[in-house]
């Protein structure tokens, strides 16, 4: 039987949102990864409660895509809520589905159900469960990285962060948000948008380059 990088999430202290909203917003965002990633993902990400998800993606490389996107799309929606991801590669005994993510079973499936569920304190908000030990730790630690970045980041200042995220020219951030060049430059130095993307960077070209980065 082969086996896949499977990739499933929820969000973070759902029952303090309001359901319907939550399920909607979510959704949405899952609609836009599968469809703006579409050549990353075996089996579309799909909601498998109203806070939970779980799909099949092509390779390591498109685990971390697909990460990124959603991330940023909550940035750019300005969502309230965040999400914990959960990444196990492992395998999978019954056909992939490429329509939704519903009747697969395997072994890989029900260990990453269960790294998913696991709330034990402490747990970090990106998990991965990987063959490399190593790799899957340092995943893990560079994405804490990325977790600490983007924690200082209020919702307040979303709309401009999803701007100087996606915009590295300054002045052009400027006149969108009607304030000067000096003020984005400083609120770019402040945020930290810099070394957020560096460490974007390193995870990509980490696991585009890491042995046995597809799914097979």
């Amino acid at each position: 039987m082969a086996n896949y990088f499977i990739v499933m999430g929820d969000v973070i202290k759902s029952r303090k949102l309001d359901a319907a909203r939550l399920r909607g917003q979510l959704k949405t965002l899952l609609a836009a990864c599968n469809r703006d990633l579409k050549p990353e993902i075996l089996s579309p990400y799909t909601t498998t409660l109203g806070d939970e998800f779980q799909g099949v993606a092509s390779s390591l490389r498109g685990v971390a895509e697909c990460i990124f996107y959603m991330e940023e799309a909550r940035i750019k929606n300005q969502n309230d809520f965040l999400i914990r991801y959960v990444t196990h590669y492992g395998e999978i005994q019954t056909p992939i589905n490429p329509n939704i993510a519903y009747e697969m079973m395997g072994p890989g499936l029900t260990k990453a159900r269960s790294l998913l569920t696991d709330k034990r304190r402490g747990q970090p908000r990106f998990c991965f469960g990987l063959p490399d030990q190593r790799l899957a730790e340092n995943l893990t630690r560079l994405f804490m990285v990325v977790d600490g970045l983007t924690s200082r980041w209020d919702q307040r200042d979303f709309s401009l962060i999803a701007t100087m995220l996606s915009n590295t020219n300054n002045e052009e951030v400027a006149v969108n948000h009607h304030k000067n060049r000096s003020q984005i430059w400083k609120r770019r130095r402040n945020l930290l948008i810099e070394e957020y993307r560096m460490a974007k960077a390193v995870i990509l070209d980490l696991t585009n380059t890491a042995q046995g980065s597809r799914s097979q």
